[in-house]
């Protein structure tokens, strides 16, 4: 099985890019699932979390409310710190647990969104990054996710930049067009790697 790590910043457009793969039929796995699945009550992050962050980060329901915890962690590099020192070995563990699952496959694609800045480019064989015009990305955003230009930003200053991902990556995959023009992108790539 072909190991393939997808990594972009934020608003790049790998949702995009993970829908394209799962309509060729490709396995798709999501570390941001895992982190959440990992966050749920019963599970190891929600009990690991609950012991640093204490109740703040809960909602009324007694469930970790992530818009809490990013608000918290996003603006402290010592608690943003401590979240990944926390999550990453989780994420990580149940990443290789899923991989295990799919060994028959031809090929399986992982959405790490800090793969490079978590140095997990060990994992894998090979690493996509979903690339795009900055400026149309604060536009996706800011419509889409209603995040402001200003936040993004913010938020984009703890990750790589993007052209340090582009250079590190062993392909790029540019989103800065239509998604049909992404769509028979991804078809080409697919087929070459076949």
């Amino acid at each position: 099985m072909k190991r393939i790590g997808l990594t972009g910043i934020m608003g790049a457009g790998k949702s995009t890019v993970i829908a394209c793969l799962k309509d060729m039929g490709i396995t798709v796995l999501d570390c941001d699932t895992i982190n959440h699945a990992l966050m749920e009550k019963g599970e190891p992050g929600y009990a690991c979390l609950m012991e640093a962050f204490g109740p703040s980060i809960l909602n009324e329901q007694g469930a970790i409310d992530r818009r809490l915890l990013s608000d918290q962690v996003f603006h402290d590099d010592q608690k943003r710190q401590q979240l990944e020192s926390i999550m990453h070995p989780l994420i990580q563990q149940r990443m290789e647990d899923e991989l295990k699952n799919h060994k028959q496959e031809t090929m399986v694609v992982v959405e790490v969104p800090l793969l490079f800045e978590i140095h997990w480019e060990h994992h894998f064989d090979e690493v996509w990054v979903v690339s795009g015009d900055e400026e149309v990305l604060l536009q996706r955003l800011e419509k889409l996710r209603k995040i402001d230009a200003e936040e993004t930003r913010r938020r984009w200053k703890h990750q790589l930049s993007q052209a340090e991902k582009c250079r590190r990556a062993d392909v790029v995959i540019d989103n800065s067009g239509t998604r049909e023009e992404l769509q028979k992108q991804m078809k080409t790539l697919i087929q070459g790697k076949g």
